[in-house]
């Protein structure tokens, strides 16, 4: 799979697109000029919100003033939109606000509905193509490093420098997992086979217990991918991040296609239809029966599984037929995301502090603890 067919494929991506071409028109335009592809989109997707029924309203303009502005003159402005030089950090900001609006328990928003239409594939386009012509984004579509890996571990400490409890195992955890899934599956398909489509949300994410030891890559400027880019983060304020030491023989599975998912469910499947149907219904619009990787039985051959950036925004939160009767949604990833079978990972050295500045707003972001400004 290539970058530009990464970033078309998916909503993650086609959000990253978006995100990418507004801010473009952010720096382009004065401070306080007019921003005509926000407007017309933050309009838009307003009007796609009150048409599902969902309770918005728009501080200071009642409902009959707002813009009526079609999906085509959007896609229009998009088209002619100029487009800034990409930068790294710019990716980065785009990628992060995309995976901030990833939500796989409700319907995907305004934007990323409107997105999803033929009027926009064209323009969408022109911007992945911008994006991959720089270069900067090249190593979204790489394997995991496995020299570069990292740990994060948000408002705590690991004193033991280890990547798990003392008494956690990872074979431990991922037979508690199964037997966890195979609970709530019989519970829920005895508790809610009779309720409305859509009433009900449960565990909406499709990854192993979060007990497991999770890693991340590095930006560009050295910060870790797993600080920014979480998925239904909680607002943390700071952490600690460790350099991981990965075993030099790690047997690892990528993710890098829908195939390579859809093999897991084929070959390792787990029936989920009853207490994912809920959610998944509302994520995707598909009432079906649903399967996720037993990812007790993946470990037995891998020492590790990982979702890089590419392979993210173009699968995450998507509908993956299985065959005619199950499908499967990537969902509660993080892109450059690798998640641990092995009790083999170490982190080493010292860790690194950081904290979140402006966590409450658009503006947060993180920086190592001694370069805090002072107040």
């Amino acid at each position: 799979m290539e970058l530009v067919q990464a970033l078309m494929a998916g909503a993650r991506g086609r959000r990253l697109l978006w995100e990418f071409a507004i801010a473009s028109e952010e720096q382009l335009q004065p401070e306080f000029a007019e921003h005509p592809l926000r407007a017309a989109m933050f309009y838009a997707a307003h009007r796609v919100a009150v048409e599902r029924g969902e309770s918005v309203g728009l501080f200071g303009m009642d409902e009959p003033g707002v813009p009526d502005i079609s999906v085509e003159e959007i896609a229009r402005l998009l088209d002619v939109a100029s487009l800034v030089t990409p930068t790294a950090a710019l990716l980065q900001h785009a990628l992060v606000r995309s995976v901030d609006y990833a939500r796989y328990w409700q319907e995907p928003d305004g934007e990323d509905t409107l997105l999803a239409l033929p009027a926009f594939a064209a323009p969408l386009e022109r911007v992945a193509r911008h994006l991959a012509d720089s270069g900067l984004a090249d190593w979204w579509m790489d394997p995991v490093d496995l020299r570069n890996q990292f740990k994060v571990e948000f408002d705590q400490h690991d004193p033991v420098g280890k990547s798990q409890a003392p008494d956690d195992d990872a074979l431990g955890i991922l037979q508690d997992w199964r037997g966890a899934v195979l609970a709530t599956e019989a519970r829920d398909a005895a508790e809610l086979h009779n309720s409305q489509l859509g009433s009900f949300s449960g565990e909406w994410w499709s990854k192993p217990s979060s007990r497991l030891p999770a890693s991340t890559g590095i930006f560009p400027g050295g910060e870790p991918v797993g600080l920014t880019c979480v998925e239904d983060g909680f607002g943390w304020e700071q952490a600690s991040v460790r350099h991981a030491s990965v075993p030099p023989a790690a047997n690892m599975l990528e993710i890098a296609t829908a195939e390579d998912w859809i093999r897991l469910c084929r070959e390792h499947g787990l029936e989920v239809s009853a207490q994912k149907r809920h959610d998944w219904y509302l994520a995707t619009g598909r009432d079906g029966a649903w399967m996720i990787p037993d990812w007790l039985a993946v470990a037995r051959d891998y020492d590790g599984v990982h979702l890089g950036i590419g392979a993210y925004l173009a699968l995450a939160g998507q509908c993956l037929d299985i065959d005619e009767k199950y499908a499967s949604v990537i969902a509660g990833w993080d892109p450059d995301q690798t998640l641990w079978f092995t009790d083999e990972l170490r982190c080493y050295g010292p860790a690194q502090e950081w904290i979140c500045l402006d966590a409450s707003n658009e503006e947060a972001r993180w920086v190592p603890a001694g370069n805090v400004p002072s107040s």
